[in-house]
């Protein structure tokens, strides 16, 4: 039976993880977006000043051009302040990840959403965790969808998984859950630690250009062009956008993360009864949680 339910997509979990998902992403895409802008005109603002043009009017252009630079980089600034993008962009991942991992809870019949307890009641206990963790993230509501928020509690797919035998749940879980998550962090780890080598690339060779630049000044003192100041800006730019995208951090995580769950995986076989299945739902869970919910916590010193 579990071969005629459809794999689970985004859409089919309860309303307030679509709806915290959708906050987050957004969220991170406006802080990025602002901060790589911030980074592009600091960037143009030194370019401006790479030749020392001798003509008064050339001067005053490029000074007036180069400080609207660093003015609109300034409120760009005050705007991720005030906006607190950041902020929700990781309360939004929190609270999407913890409504995936209680969904997930539930479908699988584990701890507390057992198939021993009435339909009925496993459903306000779901019903009721949903709301006590919206509750925890009232701020987050500022930037999530009402129209989201209000779809459906529990879908009838989630209702579907549920009423399956414990080996097709067992199955279903392993196939749709672990294998989609370990594939997801797999790549998820290639990925960063090619963007992580890329970036220092760039910021050693952005490094070494300057250093040639003041190689190049010490060799004619007399010269109007200088790009120390534009390659030491670029290098500190891209430094700084290493540090946003994490990507050496993420790798490590994603990595981590994906060995455990592969040694958890592992003892899939041995299943035999719904208490032994309860508990690995609930170490897989905790696995595939602990990341965002280490990251909020460090979020929150």
């Amino acid at each position: 039976m579990a071969s005629t339910i459809r794999p689970i997509s985004e859409q089919d979990f309860t309303g307030l993880y679509i709806a915290s998902d959708k906050a987050s992403k957004n969220a991170q895409k406006s802080y990025v977006t602002v901060v790589a802008t911030v980074l592009a005109l600091t960037i143009f603002a030194s370019a401006l000043a790479i030749y020392n043009y001798q003509c008064a009017y050339s001067k005053r252009l490029l000074y007036t051009i180069s400080g609207i630079s660093l003015l609109i980089s300034m409120l760009l600034t005050i705007i991720l302040l005030t906006k607190k993008f950041e902020d929700f962009w990781y309360q939004g991942r929190a609270l999407a990840e913890s409504c995936k991992t209680l969904s997930w809870r539930f479908m699988t019949c584990s701890e507390l959403f057992e198939n021993t307890v009435p339909l009925a009641t496993a459903k306000q206990r779901f019903t009721n965790r949903i709301d006590d963790l919206g509750k925890e993230f009232t701020e987050l509501n500022k930037a999530m969808s009402a129209d989201l928020i209000n779809n459906a509690v529990i879908t009838q797919l989630m209702l579907d998984i549920r009423s399956l035998s414990l080996n097709d749940r067992i199955k279903y879980y392993i196939r749709n859950r672990i294998e989609d998550q370990k594939l997801w962090y797999s790549q998820k780890a290639s990925f960063n630690l090619k963007k992580y080598n890329l970036w220092f690339f760039l910021i050693i060779a952005t490094q070494g250009l300057s250093l040639a630049s003041v190689v190049f000044l010490i060799s004619n003192p007399d010269s109007n062009w200088n790009f120390v100041g534009f390659f030491t800006t670029v290098s500190a730019a891209f430094l700084s956008w290493l540090q946003l995208k994490r990507h050496q951090e993420l790798k490590q995580a994603y990595t981590t993360a994906s060995q455990e769950l592969n040694i958890i995986a592992s003892l899939a076989d041995d299943i035999s009864s719904e208490q032994e299945f309860s508990k690995f739902v609930l170490d897989s869970e905790n696995a595939i949680s602990r990341e965002h919910t280490l990251w909020l916590a460090q979020r929150r010193k």
